[in-house]
């Protein structure tokens, strides 16, 4: 294979899972060009990664012809990992002899949804990406894998250098954003949760993007202490501040996926989605948290209103939990260092 594309638009989790796919293409094939098609806000994922020859950042309203046109080469194989029409349209296209496109399994996820879980069965979204690698000769499970370059890892290093409180505690990573609102764990708990780790002599720091900053500043006004806060900043440096940190607690998000893809220690915390949907890999440092009701998920992404008009899956969890299962992420993570 001398020059391989691979289209995933996004959205970031599914991006950083994207990183699999480049890596196992990488370890096979590591003469050949490698190039990536995303979302240019996306594109800071694959910011500094050397496995990338070529980068492409699209913003979202350009045509499939345009982006065809851009994209210009031709190819020896196009990896569609997105499989939605905007890139089937690309990849037809393209001049490749060799075209390949995920089988996403999306028809029997709503099912599943649909049927209030009649109908459940277990999906795995990685594992969805890397089995159509096989007419490649790839059969290997391999995990995502990030690797950001130094200048992104020495700005974060300044920005965490400022606000670590004591070297003897933890530095944790706290990400109640969601683009979804009903993924969220209530903002109570946040900051009960903020203010344990305080207690016990970590220091917490809020992360996010600039549509979490809201969020976030209602929960550091309910805590009884201070914690500072990094949201706001490129997603660039927020993989370099994932990657900083002893551990993080995230809800079914983004950051999840980041820190997974860093062996960064997590907590991801699920409600209206579940881990059944198939979006959690398997990271070695990752805990997953679920309340087991029996209605969720009610939703695939949990974009849908709750119909029972409360959210206890997510108000089961509690603060205790979390750091529970966040101490027992991290002490696996310092036995694999020290043995």
């Amino acid at each position: 294979m001398e020059n391989i594309l691979v289209i995933r638009f996004s959205s970031l989790g599914d991006v950083v899972m994207a990183t699999a796919v480049v890596e196992a293409l990488r370890r096979e094939f590591p003469r050949s060009q490698l190039t990536v098609l995303t979302r240019a806000v996306y594109a800071p994922v694959f910011a500094g990664d050397r496995r990338i020859d070529n980068l492409i950042g699209i913003n979202g309203g350009e045509t499939p012809f345009r982006i065809a046109r851009m994209l210009g080469n031709h190819f020896s194989a196009v990896i569609d990992l997105h499989g939605s029409l905007r890139s089937r349209i690309v990849s037809s296209l393209l001049k490749a002899p060799l075209k390949l496109t995920v089988q996403k399994h999306s028809l029997s996820r709503r099912l599943m949804i649909w049927s209030r879980n009649r109908f459940r069965r277990k999906f795995d979204a990685l594992g969805s990406y890397l089995e159509i690698l096989r007419p490649l000769g790839i059969s290997t499970r391999v995990l995502p894998r990030l690797k950001p370059g130094e200048d992104v890892l020495d700005a974060s290093q300044q920005l965490i250098t400022k606000i670590r409180k004591s070297e003897c505690g933890k530095l944790i990573g706290l990400a109640p954003g969601s683009r979804h609102p009903m993924k969220r764990w209530p903002e109570a708990s946040w900051s009960q949760l903020a203010d344990k780790l305080l207690v016990r002599g970590d220091t917490p720091v809020f992360i996010g993007d600039n549509a979490d900053q809201g969020y976030i500043d209602d929960i550091r006004e309910m805590m009884r202490r201070n914690a500072s806060s990094l949201a706001g900043g490129d997603l660039s440096l927020t993989i370099g501040i994932i990657s900083r940190l002893d551990g993080l607690v995230t809800n079914d998000s983004g950051p999840m996926h980041i820190a997974g893809a860093l062996d960064t220690p997590f907590t991801a915390l699920f409600g209206p989605t579940h881990p059944d949907l198939g979006f959690v890999p398997g990271y070695p440092y990752g805990a997953v948290l679920h309340s087991g009701i029996p209605c969720s998920p009610c939703s695939v992404h949990g974009q849908t209103p709750c119909r029972l008009k409360t959210r206890k899956c997510m108000e089961a969890i509690t603060p205790d939990m979390a750091v529970k299962e966040l101490d027992r992420v991290m002490n696996l993570r310092r036995e694999k260092d020290e043995g």
